[in-house]
């Protein structure tokens, strides 16, 4: 894999890359408004840098109890990329409390890679979420009323929407995200996304762009006569590239 000048991309690019493809993807995978966005389901999606496939990814949500699910992502490199990457799996349980949504464990798997692979588990009794990486560093940080992990933050999001009157006008909001040893905010932005064209068809779509970063671009294009299913998702960074995502399948 190389860089938009040519030269090769460092391993530790290509890891997190495809890394950043499921997780990211996972954001926004299931049905938004005018359906039951806690439905369980399972969606499949390819995943291209520019023109070169890199993989696929999958994603499921199953129930674990009254309230509670398990979201699961698993990212499978190509034969090619296999040489610099393995498998990558993420998994949130996370409850709805009171209308909110409340991750309690999120783990991050990268085959071969102890050192970015990790977990947190969430204290809301005591306001706390502990981070642990399989190279055994750890680290405990303060939460606020509300925080997602980078796959439950999905959930959050599409309620959002979900509630919205006019999606196209539903505006901005920003989301709190617990990531690794750190904490950010994504404030999302919703607009008309026109006609998307992938493996599983054409969409109508509405597109949700990250814009509190203009370094890091994420955009997301939701079907609008399809339950919201995200039918296409873009990553961009200054050493990267474009990743991008297209749903190639879905069983609900």
């Amino acid at each position: 894999m190389t860089n938009t000048t040519g030269s090769p991309l460092p391993d530790r690019y290509r890891r997190r890359g495809l890394a950043l493809c499921l997780l990211l993807t996972a954001l926004f995978v299931s049905p938004v408004a005018g359906a039951d966005v806690m439905q369980t389901f399972d969606a499949q999606f390819k995943v291209k840098r520019g023109a070169v496939a890199l993989g696929t990814t999958r994603f499921s949500l199953t129930r674990d109890g009254d309230d509670c699910y398990v979201f699961r992502g698993e990212a499978n490199p190509n034969a090619v990329v296999r040489v610099f990457v393995g498998q990558v799996i993420d998994e949130s349980r996370f409850c709805i409390e009171d209308g909110t949504v409340r991750p309690q464990r999120f783990s991050h798997h990268m085959e071969g890679n102890a050192e970015d692979s990790y977990s947190l588990e969430f204290d809301w009794s005591q306001h706390e979420v502990t981070y642990r990486s399989e190279a055994g560093e750890s680290k405990t940080m303060a939460l606020g009323d509300s925080a997602f992990d980078p796959l439950s933050i999905q959930f959050a999001a599409r309620r959002w929407v979900a509630a919205a009157a006019n999606p196209d006008t539903a505006g901005e909001r920003d989301f709190a995200l617990i990531d690794e040893k750190k904490q950010k905010t994504y404030r999302l932005r919703a607009s008309d996304g026109g006609r998307i064209k992938t493996p599983a068809g054409r969409y109508d779509t509405l597109k949700i762009e990250r814009v509190d970063d203009p370094k890091r671009g994420l955009r997301f294009w939701l079907a609008r006569n399809a339950d919201w299913i995200p039918v296409q998702v873009e990553h961009e960074k200054p050493k990267t590239g474009v990743f991008r995502m297209q749903l190639t399948a879905l069983e609900r």
